[in-house]
């Protein structure tokens, strides 16, 4: 029941849908809906379009569509589902007869006015819609170019004002780099100030001096109880030197050194110890560089000086090889004896040529470092090199004849391969031969070692006497000039007696 524009009530029926006869209603089979049954929902649904809301429109389109679609379907089942739906859309129905309760009849055929005036508000309302639709697209394009715009904006901010902080952030970074960089320098020449005092001297000296005669004593004792052993002792203590020299060299800037073939010989020696034991060639190698080494404990003037790290440090980087060596053949264990066994086997040749490639195999990265690759940069830093050493402070360039100076480079590494083969026969010597070789290098090592320590305690003494004469004459020359005049004259008296017993003395010191 549903109320008209009158007010009166109104009994609504759904329509009757012609359905097929029972014995057409097989599955599979279809007829033509009925034309009142068509005619019925169109003209229900042209008052729905006019009068109704969309919701109500929605809703009553629901209910007549299905009708369309299962008119050739089973009879049983289609008005099953049609009587469900009709009471779904009862809601529906009751807003069509609102709006138009006169039209409660069912029409044949299609109204032409009021379906052009349906579709008439249909087109008005959509073209509606469209002006809507673009003015809101407008007004959200709007929207969305001034949040870009604004977006863009906040970005260049940002960017501004993060290469701001980053400007300030490397500024003051900048800033404590160079406050510790200065710190780091005034430090260091505080430091080296301080090392540079006599105390600091005299206190580095003295350990210095012990820590070397511990290692004396320490290395001739191993030696003694335990010589296939005193290679452990002998590694631990190249390697020690080795790392304090560079050390050293880095911080004088005298690193150049370190290329010098006394470093690569003790490298040969560690890694036949460690690396190739039972290696005959590498064995030889070892071996091979021993002569060499010998030699330079008397050319270069090696001094046992145990207070002066400089001194001492550039013979430990040549005889503690050699002793190496002759202890792993004096008694030797392990692979060690295959390793000598293997080498003494090959013949002389070939033992000659073990050696002489692993000098080739030095000298030629000596001087591809030092002629060739860092040669400008030597000579733009005025860095210290062992060819430089002999070239220009011994002044052997300058011995040389003018046509051969420009070759002075390769003089330099041909004298340096004599030299090398000048020890070439350190391998073909017995092992008695080789101890001889090395207790006269070593004779020769503290005997320099004891002219110095003499020469400069001599030396010491003669300056100290030397100012100790001129500190008496000054006293003289200040003295109270009656008395003088009084012993010049032969006068007496306590006051001449010192004068003249003084002066002789002076005049003996003196002379």
């Amino acid at each position: 029941m549903v109320a008209d524009r009158s007010g009166a009530s109104t009994a609504l029926q759904a329509p009757d849908i012609v359905r097929p006869e029972s014995t057409d209603s097989l599955p599979g089979s279809h007829q033509e809906p009925d034309r009142e049954s068509l005619c019925s929902d169109s003209c229900n649904d042209e008052q729905h379009y006019d009068a109704a809301s969309p919701e109500a429109i929605g809703a009553s389109l629901v209910p007549a569509l299905g009708r369309r679609a299962r008119v050739g379907g089973n009879g049983a089942k289609a008005e099953a589902e049609d009587d469900a739906a009709e009471s779904t859309s009862s809601e529906s129905g009751e807003a069509c007869a609102a709006a138009d309760a006169s039209n409660v009849h069912l029409y044949d055929s299609f109204d032409e006015s009021n379906s052009e005036g349906s579709f008439s508000s249909r087109r008005q309302g959509a073209q509606l819609l469209l002006r809507r639709g673009r003015r809101t697209t407008q007004h959200l394009q709007q929207r969305a170019q001034h949040l870009v715009q604004d977006l863009k904006r906040r970005e260049e901010m940002l960017q501004k004002r993060g290469k701001k902080i980053g400007q300030l952030v490397q500024r003051e970074v900048r800033q404590t780099w160079l406050l510790q960089q200065e710190r780091l320098v005034t430090r260091s020449r505080e430091m080296t100030r301080r090392l540079l005092t006599g105390r600091s001297r005299a206190w580095r000296h003295k350990w210095i001096f012990a820590l070397v005669q511990a290692d004396f004593v320490a290395s001739a004792f191993w030696l003694g109880r335990s010589p296939e052993t005193y290679y452990m002792y002998s590694t631990a203590q190249i390697c020690f030197v080795l790392t304090l020299k560079v050390v050293d060299y880095r911080v004088t800037e005298q690193h150049y050194f370190l290329l010098d073939f006394c470093f690569f010989a003790n490298l040969c020696v560690l890694a036949w110890l460690w690396l190739c034991p039972t290696s005959g060639a590498a064995f030889n190698a070892a071996e091979g560089v021993c002569g060499l080494l010998s030699i330079s404990v008397v050319v270069f003037r090696n001094s046992c000086v145990p207070h002066d790290f400089v001194r001492i440090s550039n013979a430990y980087v040549h005889y503690p090889a050699v002793v190496t060596i002759l202890s792993v053949k004096m008694q030797c264990t392990g692979d060690h004896c295959l390793g000598i066994e293997a080498g003494r086997a090959m013949l002389r040749h070939l033992r000659f040529r073990d050696a002489w490639l692993a000098y080739i195999s030095w000298a030629v990265i000596y001087a591809s470092i030092i002629f060739l690759l860092a040669r400008k940069r030597i000579a733009r830093k005025q860095r210290d090199t062992l060819y430089g050493y002999f070239a220009e402070k011994l002044g052997f360039k300058e011995k040389l004849p003018k046509w051969l100076r420009p070759y002075s480079q390769v003089i330099f590494m041909l004298g340096h391969q004599t030299l090398f083969l000048a020890g070439i026969w350190w391998i073909f010597l017995p092992l008695w031969g080789q101890c001889i070789c090395t207790v006269l290098a070593l004779t020769v090592f503290f005997h320099n070692g004891g002219r110095f320590y003499v020469d400069h305690f001599w030396k010491a003494h003669e300056r100290n006497t030397a100012q100790y004469v001129d500190a008496a004459r000054l006293a003289m020359c200040q003295g109270d000039p009656p008395s003088d005049t009084a012993g010049l004259n032969g006068g007496g008296g306590a006051a001449t007696k010192p004068s003249g017993e003084v002066a002789p003395a002076i005049q003996e010191l003196g002379g």
